[in-house]
């Protein structure tokens, strides 16, 4: 049975969507607070194909689920929708890179679809264009690049409304927000003459195609809104609640962001043009590739005043030579994260959207493939840079405005004829290609792989040793007080009483699974054997206190090196006990399983 049959089959047989509570999960089981628990049949739940066993304990639901517990959960989540503040899945404290990439990838995965099919109508039409089979001045041109152009032009507007539903905010106030920042009465102030509001000057911008400006507002105005709604409005709230939102965060968005943005856009340019006139190749280091992060956070508008004035009083612009391998090496790594995902969704996204970076449409390629997956953006980056310092070696330049990618090369072309600069300009493009390629290939890509127990006819063994986990009285599964570990539900292994805070890795592998409460961690060996270190029982509720994890999800780990530490005595100070299971959750993949006293040997 499939995760969503499964989420669909469990919500039915606990009564509905109207009988949650709350939902949360842990390292092998959902974990349903009900408002009645007299509604669920733990037989028939229990019969489902995927429901390993049904707990109740502590006032909790718990339908144990095993490996596929985190799918699941989230597509519980998708369809009991929003309910009170502690449904959420239970949190970690990530770091703020982290936290950017996710809110960014929530905000723009709804949207894909729509971006990869605008990019991919808007690459093919450059592509008719190029090559004199459409002409831009024909009706056909003009109508579909006004259905390509549209989600970018109106991007404010989309992601207004997808920033809303993301920060629980009602989507036609994002829409608003979105809207009003690219209002066409207020366009024109981005260029010339002067806005005020309140007699507050008003350092207006161009906003069309922008990404963080209304994400940003919208952030803002969901705040607003979580401190307006603990107003007393009564029956006017829902008219009053969103005027205030409204007036607030649309207003600040134009006064703050567009001053702030501007500013540091000013100092960037400023900054890069010293560089270069400094030294070109170092200038292409340091804008080559940083520039796919400048445009992404909108500060590149500063640039644009130096190209036009560069080609007004030369005829051409060297920095915008440095920038020609950035888009090639974008559509390098997203090739890469094609090649290399498992995920078949992604890897049709990679491939679609690194044809189109090849021309010139590199949005869906960004926000799609490469911030979600931030390695093949730090890949693209470091092309972008190496591409750059070749441009700069050779003193590429660019003689005219126009598309990048591929296109990009006609503009490079000196009016007196092929020079240095030409060739140059391709090689740092071929470089930032390969280089960004590469680096993800080799390295971008950290997916955990499902591996299988037998990978040759050759007979490999596993020796786990409980003691090596951690120093304690390894005890049999059967004095674990939760039945799921006791009657070995799980899989098979041994308990440890631990008598050492720190665990360890019993053998070279990987960390397949480490959970946010850090109470438990999944480690995958070189030959295939996954095991599950649960510490104590209920643990989960503590919530991560008292406990230290030593590595992070996805990293190589070696035989004996410590992975998690656990104060076991605030642990049992607050009443948990620290017996640890220690069990092999995918026995069934081998074809014997041998218990000694204090090791296990995995066989096949």
């Amino acid at each position: 049975m499939n995760n969503q049959q499964l989420a669909t089959d469990i919500l039915k047989e606990i009564g509905g969507k109207a009988n949650v509570e709350s939902v949360t999960h842990c390292v092998t089981r959902l974990r349903f607070v009900l408002h009645d628990t007299d509604i669920p049949n733990k037989e028939t739940i229990a019969s489902l194909d995927g429901v390993i066993s049904v707990v109740e304990q502590g006032g909790q639901y718990q339908i144990v689920l095993g490996n596929r517990v985190n799918d699941v959960y989230d597509t519980v989540l998708q369809q009991v929708g929003e309910l009170k503040e502690d449904n959420t899945r239970e949190k970690t404290k990530k770091s703020l890179f982290d936290q950017f990439t996710t809110t960014i990838s929530g905000i723009f995965t709804p949207a894909l679809g729509a971006m990869a099919a605008s990019g991919t109508i808007k690459g093919i039409l450059t592509i008719l264009s190029v090559a004199g089979i459409l002409s831009e001045t024909s009706g056909t041109y003009i109508v579909l690049y006004a259905l390509s152009n549209a989600f970018f032009y109106f991007m404010p507007i989309l992601l207004g409304a997808s920033a809303a539903n993301y920060f629980k905010l009602n989507s036609y106030v994002g829409m608003l927000i979105g809207a009003s920042l690219i209002y066409p009465t207020l366009l024109p102030y981005a260029t010339e003459g002067s806005l005020t509001f309140l007699s507050i000057p008003v350092n207006m911008m161009d906003y069309t195609s922008s990404v963080f400006p209304a994400i940003i507002a919208v952030w803002v105005a969901a705040k607003i809104n979580g401190f307006v709604q603990n107003w007393p409005l009564k029956d006017l709230r829902f008219m009053v609640q969103p005027l205030i939102v409204l007036l607030v965060s649309v207003p600040l968005a134009l006064l703050v962001v567009g001053p702030i943005i501007s500013n540091l856009s000013s100092l960037l340019a400023t900054l890069v043009n010293n560089v270069y006139h400094f030294s070109p190749v170092l200038g292409g280091l340091v804008i080559g590739g940083p520039w796919i992060l400048m445009v992404m956070f909108g500060l590149h508008w500063a640039f644009i005043p130096i190209f036009l004035n560069n080609m007004a009083m030369q005829g051409f612009d060297p920095v915008m030579g440095l920038l020609l391998a950035n888009q090639m090496a974008m559509a390098g790594a997203v090739v890469a994260v094609g090649l290399r995902t498992k995920n078949d969704k992604t890897k049709a996204l990679a491939y679609s959207t690194g044809l189109t970076t090849l021309i010139g449409v590199s949005e869906p390629a960004l926000y799609g493939v490469l911030l979600p997956y931030k390695r093949p953006l730090i890949a693209a980056v470091i092309g972008g840079s190496l591409g750059g310092v070749i441009a700069g070696f050779t003193q590429t330049v660019q003689y005219s405005f126009g598309g990048s990618g591929l296109l990009g090369i006609p503009l490079i072309i000196n009016p007196a004829g092929i020079d240095g600069g030409f060739y140059g300009g391709i090689a740092s493009q071929a470089v930032g290609l390969v280089a960004a390629f590469l680096i993800t290939y080799f390295w971008g890509i950290i997916e955990p792989e499902k591996r299988k127990a037998v990978k040759s006819k050759e007979s490999v063994d596993t020796k786990i040793n409980f003691q090596e986990v951690v120093q304690g009285e390894v005890v049999p599964l059967t004095e674990v007080p939760d039945k799921v570990f006791s009657e070995g539900l799980m899989g098979q292994g041994k308990a440890v009483k631990p008598q050492s805070n720190t665990f360890y890795a019993p053998f070279d592998g990987m960390v397949t699974a480490l959970f946010p409460t850090k109470h438990a961690i999944g480690l995958t060996s070189d030959q295939g054997v996954e095991l599950l270190i649960h510490i104590g029982v209920d643990t989960v509720e503590l919530e991560g206190k008292h406990f230290t994890t030593l590595v992070e999800a996805n990293q190589a780990i070696k035989k004996g090196q410590p992975v998690i530490k656990a104060d076991l005595a605030a642990i049992q100070a607050e009443g948990y006990a620290t017996i640890t299971p220690v069990v092999v959750t995918n026995a069934s993949a081998f074809e014997k399983i041998m218990n000694e006293k204090e090791s296990l040997i995995v066989a096949n």
